[in-house]
C-alpha cells in the first residue's frame, strides 16, 4: 500500500490575478506616442525584475491599465507602490516637461483602481473612477 504524503501550502505556491489602472494626475496628459511606448517597456521592465507576470496592457489617452499576477505573499500595496513610484520617476526624468519642477513629483493621481482577476476593467468603472478621482482632487464639478 502506497503512503500519501501532502504538503502544506504555502503562500508562495500560487499566483493571484490582479487588473490595476493608473490615470495622470493632470486630466489633460495624454499616454500616448512614445510616452505610452516607454511605459510598456517600463512596466515589462518593473515586473520582470520583480518576477511578476504581465497578463496584459492597455494604455488609453487618459489611463493605464494592465493585468498583473502575483505571489500571493505580495500585497496590492507592495506592487502598487513600486510600479507606481519607478513609472512616475521614469516619466519625469524622461518627459521633464510633464513634472512641475518639484522633486518629489507624482505623475500619477491619487489612489488606484484594483480588481481581483485579469479582465479589462468595464468602461463604465473606469469611467467613474476617473471622475471620483478628478472630484477629490477638485478639478470637476
Amino acid at each position: 500500500m502506497h503512503k500519501l504524503s501532502l504538503e502544506p501550502l504555502t503562500p508562495e505556491t500560487y499566483d493571484i490575478s490582479y487588473t490595476c489602472l493608473l490615470i495622470p494626475r493632470s486630466p489633460s496628459q495624454q499616454l500616448d506616442g512614445e510616452l505610452a511606448d516607454s511605459l510598456r517597456r517600463w512596466l515589462d521592465e518593473i515586473c520582470e525584475t520583480w518576477n511578476w507576470q504581465v497578463d496584459f496592457l492597455t494604455i488609453k489617452f487618459g489611463y493605464f491599465q494592465w493585468g498583473l499576477r502575483v505571489a500571493s505573499s505580495i500585497q496590492i500595496g507592495q506592487f502598487m507602490k513600486e510600479i507606481r513610484s519607478k513609472t512616475s520617476e521614469l516619466v519625469i526624468s524622461n518627459f521633464p516637461e510633464l513634472g512641475d519642477g518639484g522633486s518629489e513629483v507624482d505623475f500619477w493621481a491619487p489612489g488606484y483602481l484594483v480588481v481581483l482577476g485579469t479582465r479589462p476593467h468595464p468602461q463604465a468603472m473606469i469611467e467613474h473612477y476617473i471622475n471620483l478621482v478628478r472630484r477629490q482632487q477638485g478639478l470637476s464639478g
